[in-house]
């Protein structure tokens, strides 16, 4: 635009306009070429704002804060710049924090601005994330590779899928993933599952093999190539791939510290076993550390009771007070019964949670019970091979008296429809059980098989008493749960059993008698002479689970002569304990110094209360091979030394000898005691003649014989109110098999009367 001047001599304003519309329009032009450059100026800033933000809401995603994320990546938006690599990132953000309405719309906008393959990719893990959309996630997964044929993500994804939807295709769509991407981060790891699932073991241990190959930081593919060398017996490579993970941190350390607890339990060294369960119970979140803590697939009712009687803030210490009672071996550190707790809780959360968490029936079942001795499955029958599994399969089906018929590899238990089952056989349990479980969904959760509603009420009723619940059920009445110690090898056959007796100051005295066959023991040669070294302990537990003794020592023994040996001979031993009257559980180890290797028992007690003076009462019966004069050793009994027979079995050529102690008679007016007692000797066989009474003390008042039956009773007078009484039976007529002896003491003077009883086998030899 120009300004012309036009000089006037009439009109002289005319200038003044022009002049000012001048200086006007130089301001304007000033300012657009401002604006202009700091437009440009702008312009030049805006891709280093921008990849800032992308930057930032990067970051956040990798430090898990996704909502941040989102909400930094939509400035762009906000700003009207967002490019589909915006979207893109916009729609992981939203997807890794749940919101997967809002990813879905950030990946469709991704697609609109043309990240078709990425876009779809995208969307098709919306639709896997929800679950139930499998089929509409490789709709999308298929347009991703439909945009781009080499996109081995999306071909990945699709494997993935197919796992759940179509798992005979899930194979070959991992092997189009890998020949997409030799080194894809994570298809040769999920490959080798499948044919490890497939029981092609040397293909998944090549799977894994490739996976570190590609992907030198996958844990996971380093903890399934450790536990497939575990398997081929190259214990000692996994255990160091296991002690490498060990620093690797998140989940699979967690899961290395449970492989090297595993490989220890089987090593059985408990101590290390325990300790790295516990590392690896410690390292997991609350919800998945509960079934390990968890008492409740263990204990039997009365101890479930005992628990929910304890105030709350009690609990924790309850279940430890409750572990403890049921610790086996009282001479070692470690609680094996609860290391093979921490390994059963972790198989059922491996095998059986697919339908359920922490696990289903089956996992219940395997907590309580252990391994079953035989599994069959609808997807693998297995026909009983093992005589001892038929015989537990006949029991069960004897106790249904519904004529059902046997059929190998299949289950006894009636089922409805078309379901896949699974049975499992435990022989030692009730002289054989069975326990059938269910699928009816796709879900994977098993349930015991429903009860029948069809058939006669009494079919029906069997049934109910045969289900799965009660028979499991019937079997924690009273028990904790199926455990038989791993560790409980020493070869030999150690005996013992418990008798009371009254204490002092009102405690009653536990004797503990146990034996050692002589020619079962290791010996150390010392000082010019054979010995028998061995540990032995004991450990009692009231029932509030509180520990009320535990003692263990060192015995040492001349080795026994060869003469001894032969004769079947056995080294004696009594371990006593004062207590008050009650319930226990007493747990009673014996260790061999040489070998190492141990026996144990556990069982559970009464001690009868021997602190009242009002009653007449008994002890309970110590069966002995020696009653004489006292030595002053460990069996010296007053004046008598009685050296008990722990094997409660007697040869027919040896000496059999019942001993007890009478308690609280009353005296006459000079002082006397005066009581009669009746023994009565019993054949548990049929025509077998019974024990007699060789000698014993006190005047014989009668003397009953039948064919498999005898009573004599004998009557004494003395001056103390405690008494000790002993017989010696004649057992040399007897058939071999199971005797009892009952003992009668009546106070004459008051008629009161108590009686006790024990049984005793007579050897064939």
């Amino acid at each position: 635009m120009r300004c012309v001047s036009v000089h006037h001599p009439i009109n002289s304003s005319h200038d003044s306009r022009c002049e000012l519309l001048s200086t006007g329009f130089r301001l304007y032009r000033s300012i657009l070429l401002f604006f202009c450059c700091l437009a440009r100026a702008w312009g030049a800033e805006a891709p280093v704002w921008q990849d800032s933000i992308r930057s930032e809401a990067q970051a956040y995603i990798q430090s898990d804060r996704p909502k941040l994320a989102a909400e930094t990546i939509r400035k762009l938006e906000k700003a009207k710049v967002a490019r589909d690599v915006d979207y893109l990132l916009m729609g992981e953000a939203y997807l890794a924090a749940d919101d997967r309405g809002k990813a879905k719309g950030a990946y469709q906008k991704a697609v609109k601005l043309g990240a078709k393959a990425a876009g779809f990719h995208g969307i098709g893990l919306v639709y896997k994330e929800m679950g139930a959309h499998g089929h509409m996630a490789l709709v999308n997964f298929r347009k991703a590779l439909g945009s781009d044929p080499g996109f081995a993500e999306a071909q990945y994804q699709i494997a993935e899928v197919y796992t759940t939807l179509r798992p005979l295709e899930a194979e070959a769509a991992y092997r189009s993933a890998i020949s997409m991407k030799a080194d894809h981060r994570d298809a040769h790891y999920k490959l080798g599952q499948l044919l490890e699932v497939d029981g092609r073991h040397a293909e998944a241990k090549a799977s894994y093999q490739a996976q570190i190959e590609a992907n030198p930081k996958h844990g996971f593919a380093s903890l399934s190539l450790g536990r497939q060398l575990f398997t081929e017996g190259k214990k000692r490579t996994a255990a160091r791939i296991f002690s490498n993970l060990m620093e690797a941190g998140g989940e699979v350390e967690t899961e290395s510290y449970l492989e090297m607890a595993m490989m220890s339990h089987e090593a059985r060294d408990y101590d290390s076993a325990q300790r790295l369960y516990e590392e690896h119970i410690d390292r997991l979140d609350a919800s998945d550390r509960k079934p390990f803590t968890d008492i409740t697939h263990v204990a039997s009712r009365e101890d479930l009771a005992v628990l929910a009687d304890a105030p709350n803030d009690q609990h924790d210490e309850m279940r430890r007070r409750f572990w403890a009672r049921l610790d086996p071996a009282p001479l070692s550190t470690a609680n094996e019964r609860l290391v093979e707790h921490y390994r059963r809780v972790a198989v059922a959360r491996s095998r059986y949670s697919e339908g359920e968490e922490p696990f289903d029936e089956r996992g219940r079942a395997y907590v309580r019970l252990g391994r079953p001795d035989h599994v069959s499955s609808s997807d693998d029958i297995q026909a009983e091979t093992r005589r001892s599994v038929i015989h537990a399969r006949e029991n069960f089906v004897s106790r249904m008296r519904l004529g059902t018929e046997i059929r190998l590899g299949l289950p006894t238990y009636p089922m409805s429809g078309d379901v896949r089952w699974e049975y499992w056989v435990y022989s030692d349990i009730d002289k054989g059980i069975e326990l059938t479980f269910t699928s009816r969904f796709s879900d994977g959760k098993y349930r015991y098989a429903e009860i029948p509603t069809e058939g006669s009420l009494a079919s029906i009723n069997e049934m109910l008493f045969l289900h799965g619940d009660n028979v499991v059920a019937e079997a924690s009445i009273g028990s904790a749960s199926r455990y038989r110690p791993d560790f409980a090898d020493l070869p030999i056959d150690f005996y013992y059993y418990p008798a009371s007796f009254r204490g002092d100051e009102g405690s009653t005295r536990l004797e503990v008698y146990y034996g050692l066959p002589a020619g079962d023991i290791a010996r150390s040669r010392r000082g010019g002479e054979d010995l028998v070294v061995f540990d032995r302990a004991i450990a009692l537990h009231d029932s509030l689970w509180n520990e009320v003794h535990r003692s263990t020592d060192k015995m040492v023994f001349r080795a026994p002569t060869d003469q001894q040996v032969e004769a079947s001979a056995f080294i004696p031993g009594v371990m006593p304990v004062n207590l008050s009257a009650g319930d226990y559980w007493m747990s009673l180890q014996i260790r061999d110094r040489l070998s190492g290797k141990s026996q144990v028992y556990k069982q559970r007690i009464r001690v009868d209360d021997y602190a009242s003076k009002e009653l007449l009462q008994i002890s309970d019966i110590e069966l002995a091979f020696f009653v004489g004069s006292s030595e002053g050793d460990e069996f010296t009994k007053g004046d008598l030394r009685v050296i008990p027979m722990s094997s409660r079995s007697f040869r027919r050529d040896q000496n059999a000898f019942v001993y007890f102690e009478i308690y609280d008679l009353s005296r006459d007016a000079f002082g006397q005691t005066r009581y009669q007692v009746e023994y009565t000797m019993r054949s548990q066989t049929e025509r077998s003649v019974p024990a007699r009474i060789l000698r014993g003390l006190g005047r014989v008042l009668r003397m009953v014989e039948g064919e498999q039956e005898v009573q004599i009773s004998f009557e004494q007078t003395g001056e103390e109110e405690q008494d000790v009484a002993y017989v010696e039976l004649d057992i040399r007529q007897a058939k071999p098999g199971e005797q009892m002896v009952k003992v009668k003491v009546t106070d004459l003077l008051t008629e009161q009367s108590t009686e006790k009883s024990i049984r005793f086998t007579v050897d064939s030899f």
